[in-house]
């Protein structure tokens, strides 16, 4: 018997994981059917963002935004961009992780073909830095699927790049930063003037991606470009196999065990010796690293799954 269609796509924005995981499990073959509902679903989150916060005994568009992407569902890539157009106090509540995880592939992987809804996203000053870097990242990983040229993604960024960025402004820096990242992702050698204005402007964090010295390193003129699956995943195929491991599923497993990986901290240089003269000379102190350096590409040393460049490095 064929599943209901509305209540299948309902499991799949229930709160309920065991619910969630049967219905991504269930819809691959209803992909038809299920696709107007899932639309709805979405249509309804963009409307309601207060009614989809994904909080207890709310529903969640995130595992159908995942569905679309395994799909390839252009006919919902302009609600998805709407989802992450919200203000960003509902788009965090509404999509959360998914924001920084998972919201490039989907925008790629229903892309329509069509650029100007992700450039309008990359653009929109008022909209949640970290989604409009979704939007950068994915003009990238459409690039690195041969879907647009590569003057059209580092276009994008000097775009991006030239706009009034405040470095008082949290939102810009973390924005400024988003940027700097994905021309490294790209290996954008030809935006080493755009990149070098903005740490000029003081809006990037040399803890997110280095200093000014370190990222034009990376980027040596006429440097190729390699599509590794770290930066470039590939197209989304199944929306289960995609998100089973989250940790809103442990209790699905109860054999699963997550171990987190703590970094200790460095020791700190030793104090000053107070009892001696400041004209006395004193043994140089050289800092050694304890732990190896983090990229931003690495899984986070927390233990989340995630890179670190999106989360302990954000």
């Amino acid at each position: 018997m064929d599943p209901n269609p509305a209540l299948l796509i309902d499991d799949a924005c229930a709160d309920d994981p065991a619910k969630v995981a049967a219905a991504l499990q269930a819809a691959a073959p209803h992909r038809e059917a299920l696709a107007p509902v899932l639309a709805a679903r979405l249509t309804q989150a963009v409307a309601e963002p207060q009614n989809w916060t994904g909080v207890r005994g709310r529903p969640s568009p995130v595992f159908l935004c995942y569905l679309a992407g395994a799909w390839k569902l252009a006919g919902v890539h302009s609600l998805v961009v709407a989802l992450l157009r919200l203000p960003p106090a509902d788009c965090d509540a509404v999509l959360g992780d998914f924001i920084t995880e998972g919201a490039h592939l989907v925008l790629a992987d229903t892309w329509p073909g069509d650029r100007r809804a992700i450039e309008a996203l990359a653009l929109d000053e008022r909209a949640e830095p970290f989604a409009r870097g979704a939007a950068l990242n994915a003009a990238a990983l459409l690039f690195s699927r041969g879907a647009i040229p590569r003057e059209t993604a580092l276009a994008l960024l000097r775009r991006a790049g030239e706009l009034p960025l405040d470095p008082a402004r949290e939102s810009d820096a973390t924005f400024a930063g988003q940027i700097v990242s994905t021309a490294l992702d790209l290996r954008a050698w030809e935006l080493r003037g755009t990149i070098t204005a903005l740490f000029e402007r003081e809006l990037v964090d040399p803890f997110f991606c280095g200093d000014l010295g370190e990222v034009l390193a990376e980027l040596p003129e006429g440097g190729p470009f390699v599509a590794d699956e770290r930066r470039f995943p590939p197209p989304l195929t199944d929306a289960w196999e995609k998100v089973k491991t989250w940790h809103f599923f442990d209790e699905l497993f109860p054999t699963r065990r997550h171990r987190v990986r703590r970094v200790p901290s460095p020791p700190p240089p030793p104090a000053p010796d107070l009892s001696k003269s400041d004209l006395e000379p004193r043994e140089p102190f050289t800092h050694r690293r304890e732990t190896p350096k983090v990229g931003r590409n690495d899984p986070c040393p927390c233990g989340s799954g995630k890179k670190y460049k999106k989360c302990c490095g954000a």
